[in-house]
């Protein structure tokens, strides 16, 4: 769940009428409920089972620790934001989406989901479940970037689009046969002596004898800023990326405000109630 959720909506309900809930019930004590559905505290201690027996096992913190507390914290995060989301694509009507790997269909989702945008729990939810990523793309299906953010993206990081200065260079033997092909080379990458040499001579010339090959350079291609009709796409690629990945935080903040009660023990591993927090807002 994103940070916003920790210390807003949810994270109050955690500790409010839900609580009384807890402890009822045939299936146990719970972690949470999401949209009146519980998420029980052995579906947490499962998947902290399963993710204590996986290659990463050697990196998790101890039980009965802060930070294994805090990792009981994350895992009920990931289990309840796979819940909503479940819920929500069954509540639009979206189709039964199949968990295979391989490419996926073009905006199907994030290109990358981004922590930094989304939170970790809900960044690893959209990474693994082809069914949070039909949410979110039906969720940010509207959003777009105006045409003047892009060009004032791309005005404002020219450097990013500049190419530097290439040389065309190629090797060949002294006798002219076997000859290399050709390749763009950074002249900043090459021997001192070669670079002076290969900058002194004309094109076509070889330079540089060494163990019976030359040096030869073709061409120079001198450093360019990228125009901007050749980058737009690119530039629009990732704005858009990055726009539909913070509507989808917000929306999520949302609905995780409305529809999440989670349990004490259970908080976000940000909210201030819960003592193990070390990172507050």
């Amino acid at each position: 769940m994103t940070t916003g959720v920790a210390t807003g909506s949810a994270a109050g309900v955690a500790t409010g009428g839900a609580a009384g809930v807890a402890t009822g019930g045939a299936a146990g004590p719970l972690a949470a409920l999401v949209g009146g559905e519980p998420v029980t505290a052995a579906e947490v201690a499962a998947e902290v089972a399963r993710l204590r027996a996986g290659p990463l096992a050697d990196r998790l913190p101890p039980d009965g620790t802060p930070a294994g507390r805090q990792l009981r914290r994350w895992t009920t995060q990931r289990l309840v934001l796979s819940r909503l989301l479940d819920q929500e694509a069954a509540a639009r009507g979206l189709p039964p989406q199949p968990e295979r790997a391989g490419p996926r269909p073009e905006h199907a989702g994030p290109g990358e989901p981004d922590a930094a945008l989304l939170g970790s729990a809900a960044a690893d939810v959209l990474a693994t479940s082809a069914t949070a990523r039909a949410v979110y793309t039906a969720v940010t299906a509207a959003v777009s970037v105006p045409e003047p953010e892009i060009r004032v993206h791309y005005e404002a990081n020219l450097d990013r689009y500049t190419v530097p200065e290439r040389w065309l260079v190629r090797l060949s033997t002294v006798d002219a046969v076997g000859v290399d092909r050709q390749v763009p080379v950074d002249p900043a990458t090459l021997p001192p002596s070669l670079r002076a040499a290969l900058s002194q001579a004309p094109p076509g010339h070889p330079v540089g004898a060494h163990a019976g090959q030359v040096a030869i350079r073709d061409e120079v291609r001198p450093a360019r800023i990228r125009p901007y009709p050749e980058v737009r796409g690119e530039i629009a690629g990732t704005l858009l990326d990055r726009c539909r990945q913070q509507a989808f935080a917000r929306w999520l903040d949302g609905r995780a405000g409305e529809l999440v009660a989670l349990q004490p023990g259970y908080e976000h591993p940000a909210d201030p109630h819960n003592p193990d927090a070390t990172h507050r807002h």
